[in-house]
């Protein structure tokens, strides 16, 4: 790409035009509609795709919504079910699918609860649907749905939608894999609800990384917390720190459930790292905030939903989507609560 003189690239705010984003990004206007359309029949080099998203983002580009809505009879709104605005990693997903679809033209509706729940709410006022509310089936999905363009976010369920995905499991595996390395052989596992795919695809992940280093997995080592929450997460833990042997480190299927973990190790008048070592996952900016900071397994989550919002605008246009898994991989952010065991 040729150099763009700084004068010829426009400042940002409401005034930028896609003309504009194609100057700044060094490519013809007609691409910059169809890459931000999310039309996947168009060519083009990831570069060059990252490089149309980075500029309208950069220069805030905003398509003319009040056109769009005339011109294709559509809403212009993607709905977005969430089971829990308290937690941190659906808000992170939240950030990634506004900025993509607002690169698009369309305002993103977050709400909480379950898909049947508010479906009939929905007909009509949204153009396509992300849904990232757990549940134990999914094959009712495509049929209750009906016409309503849909896409999975983080959890595959019976039934044919489609699904964006992270790699949980490789996620569970890292975490684990740094307790043996620190010299644990004795790692137990505050599972999520097994009826969520994301808690299924994770405790593989601990169960696998235990097997492949030769390590034990007691069956009393892994303890299911019925939610994704503080109290779930002190309630099983208490129990594993019952046991005898007593584990000496513990992996918490996602960061609530390890800070009900930290909690539960200091009221039975335990030290972290120094007795128990706690690794959480789905890393937020609380985790360095917490006493002591928490060793977590950061996940690619704006990507999710960036991502996620890609493959629904396919789906919106008409064209059918196929499971993605992004292709970022979990990355372990090392604090310390996390230590090598104690002398036996």
């Amino acid at each position: 790409m040729a150099d763009v003189p700084e004068e010829a690239v426009p400042a940002a705010g409401p005034s930028v035009k896609l003309r504009d984003v194609a100057l700044a990004a060094g490519v013809d206007p007609s691409v910059v509609s169809r890459v931000l359309s999310g039309d996947r029949r168009l060519s083009v080099r990831p570069e060059t795709r990252a490089r149309v998203l980075e500029a309208a983002a950069r220069l805030n580009y905003r398509p003319n919504r009040a056109a769009r809505t005339l011109k294709t009879a559509r809403t212009m709104v993607i709905g977005m079910v969430v089971p829990d605005l308290a937690n941190t990693a659906y808000s992170l997903i939240a950030q990634g699918a506004e900025r993509r679809a607002a690169a698009a033209g369309y305002i993103l509706m977050v709400m909480r609860g379950s898909v049947p729940d508010g479906l009939e709410e929905l007909r009509g006022r949204v153009d396509g649907l992300l849904v990232a509310a757990a549940t134990s089936d999914g094959s009712y999905f495509r049929s209750l749905l009906g016409d309503i363009p849909t896409v999975l976010v983080n959890r595959k369920e019976p039934g044919d939608i489609p699904a964006v995905l992270v790699d949980d499991e490789a996620g569970a595996a890292v975490a684990v894999r740094h307790l043996l390395a620190l010299g644990h052989s004795r790692v137990a596992h505050v599972a999520g609800p097994q009826n969520a795919d994301t808690a299924r695809r994770r405790l593989r992940g601990y169960v696998s990384a235990l097997a492949a280093a030769g390590a034990e997995a007691r069956p009393e080592w892994v303890v299911e917390a019925p939610v994704y929450d503080e109290a779930a997460g002190h309630l099983a833990a208490t129990t594993l720190l019952g046991l005898e042997p007593r584990p000496t480190a513990i992996f918490a299927a996602n960061i609530r459930l390890a800070i009900g973990a930290l909690a539960a190790t200091r009221r039975l008048g335990l030290s972290v790292p120094e007795d128990v070592s706690i690794v959480g996952f789905d890393d937020t900016p609380l985790a360095a905030f917490l006493e002591p900071p928490l060793t977590t397994v950061r996940m690619p989550l704006a990507e999710l939903g960036e991502l996620a919002v890609e493959s629904l605008l396919g789906e919106i246009e008409g064209r059918r989507a196929t499971d993605v898994l992004v292709s970022l991989p979990p990355e372990l952010v090392v604090r310390a609560s996390a230590a090598p065991p104690p002398a036996a």
